[in-house]
């Protein structure tokens, strides 16, 4: 990103330079025009009247842009090297610009009458909001989050996140009313019936388990039955506790079945009786101390922090980052949100105001010596540099039309003498 603006600085001032070039070639040449003229009629004593106008014209042409060309030099530079006095003012007198300029700052910007005027001229919430809601706006903001993250990231200490993760997950689990919330969720949990729905899915998980425990069942049976007992009669007895078992959880898995309507009343009628017990609030109240305050959990809340880190990392430096595209839409909608809340308007403008008035015109004296010091603090040949070439492109046409405007005047003077003679 910095990169990129140094490139564009250094763009903008190639731009500038060149423009200057091309302006200066432009009021160079119409001055060697005129000289040309001057010089070459020198050749045509007897040219008669128009050769006497022309003569006229280009005499004064070189007069106007020779003149233009050292008061513009002067403001710079010294013309030609040469000692000449009032010559060089930038660079001589930058000091005095540098106290003027500050001052002028403080007087013209920084007034905090003059301030409250302009900010309340429009409503500068709603233009905030409206650049907000653009996605030169968004692509701004999006950049530098991307940019800013991984730097940020990397300077965290894990380990104290991790610690402040736990810690807040500890203070915000023993804050919660545990007992009501956890009673509210029973009452709807069982109300919507999802109740039935769990145990649907513990009948589907425990179903595949069936052939796999049958082994584990004969072993069990055989044991019970001791070693005299055939093998034949464990299988069998084993089978039928299988069976058995199946059947009872297709029956409880399937709608209207009178073994799953009982089913469905016990655990209802099991929990209507937990919730009534009076060692239900201390239950519940032990269970959330319980977990607020093991170890596993907060070590394992607080890991979240590692993968939260590693995949924001990853994202941050993936081509496409949805990092940006989501600071992208909230920037967006904020500044969309904006603009339909009037009230939000008002306080940003408030808050702007209080800013501004209360907190920076309060230094508009120290903000005026500061501008002075750091120009007076720059090398004179280079702040002189600096300002030609902001404004050495415009400055040109000064010589420009200071050649033009003499040819005219050389010419007009030239028919007045003329007339007066004849």
């Amino acid at each position: 990103m910095l990169e990129r603006i140094r490139d564009h600085r250094l763009e903008d001032i190639e731009h500038k330079r060149r423009q200057r070039a091309a302006k200066s070639a432009v009021a160079t040449g119409l001055l060697l025009v005129a000289v040309a003229i001057f010089f070459g009629m020198r050749f045509f004593p007897n040219a008669g009247f128009f050769g006497g106008l022309l003569n006229a014209a280009a005499e004064a042409a070189i007069v106007g842009g020779l003149a233009d060309w050292f008061a513009i030099t002067a403001l710079f530079r010294r013309p030609l090297g040469l000692p000449i006095p009032h010559t060089a003012l930038v660079p001589s007198r930058k000091d005095e610009i540098g106290r003027s300029l500050g001052n002028f700052v403080r007087d013209q910007f920084l007034d905090p009458a003059l301030l409250t005027e302009r900010l309340r001229r429009s409503n500068r919430a709603l233009q905030i909001a409206q650049w907000l809601d653009t996605q030169d706006a968004a692509d701004f903001f999006a950049e530098r989050a991307v940019i800013m993250v991984p730097p940020l990231l990397d300077s965290l200490n894990d380990s104290e996140v991790r610690a402040f993760v736990a810690r807040l997950a500890h203070s915000g689990l023993m804050r919660l009313d545990f007992v009501p919330i956890t009673d509210a969720l029973l009452d709807e949990f069982v109300r919507a019936g999802r109740h039935m729905q769990l145990l649907d899915a513990t009948t589907a998980a425990l179903r595949p388990s069936m052939l796999v425990l049958k082994g584990a069942i004969v072993q069990r049976v055989s044991e019970r039955t001791g070693k005299f007992f055939p093998r034949f009669f464990d299988r069998k007895i084993a089978q039928g506790i299988v069976d058995g078992a199946e059947g009872w959880l297709d029956a409880i898995g399937t709608p209207g079945n009178e073994e799953r309507t009982r089913l469905d009343t016990w655990l209802r009628q099991s929990l209507a009786e937990f919730r009534a017990s009076p060692d239900y609030s201390n239950i519940l109240t032990e269970t959330q101390t319980a977990l607020a305050s093991n170890p596993a959990v907060l070590d394992a809340l607080g890991s979240i922090w590692d993968e939260v880190k590693r995949g924001w990392l990853a994202d941050t430096a993936s081509p496409s980052p949805k990092t940006a595209i989501v600071v992208g839409e909230i920037v967006r909608t904020f500044g969309r949100l904006m603009q339909q809340s009037p009230v939000v308007q008002n306080y940003l403008n408030a808050a702007i105001e209080r800013v501004v008035v209360d907190y920076i015109t309060p230094w508009r004296d120290q903000i005026g010596h500061y501008i002075a010091d750091v120009i007076a603090s720059w090398d004179g040949p280079k702040v002189a540099a600096t300002i030609e070439l902001q404004v050495g492109a415009d400055l040109q046409y000064i010589r420009i039309n200071g050649t033009l405007v003499g040819a005219i005047i050389g010419a007009v003077l030239f028919l007045i003498s003329a007339a007066l003679g004849s």
